[in-house]
């Protein structure tokens, strides 16, 4: 019985110190919001000029020397989806995802 009481009193001075750490106050989580709003403004803003120079690269240039070139329609299909979940997330390297990262790592290491 003793052990279970120092068990039960032991987690919730543990939880109580890592509360505050995780905390986020309303205010703070809706900064952190927008600004990852902005950034996939920001993404969306470039993904289709990224995508429509991939679909040319993609015509242009067949994928092996030794493959024969895709058409238009085979390229579209393969590079429609550039910057989802599903493939990869592309362009995160503008400034306004850099700033969204930034302040996440920083409130995290709070």
């Amino acid at each position: 019985m003793k052990i279970r009481v120092c068990q039960a009193l032991v987690a919730i001075l543990f939880l109580a110190g890592i509360e505050p750490a995780f905390s986020q106050s309303r205010a703070e989580r809706q900064r952190l919001d927008e600004l990852d709003q902005k950034c996939e403004a920001a993404r969306d803003a470039i993904l289709p000029a990224i995508i429509e120079w991939k679909i040319e690269q993609c015509v242009k240039y067949p994928p092996s020397p030794r493959a024969r070139p895709l058409t238009r329609e085979q390229c579209v299909r393969y590079w429609s989806d550039y910057g989802t979940m599903t493939r990869q997330r592309a362009a995160l390297d503008l400034p306004a995802c850099e700033e969204a990262y930034a302040a996440r790592r920083q409130h995290r290491s709070r």
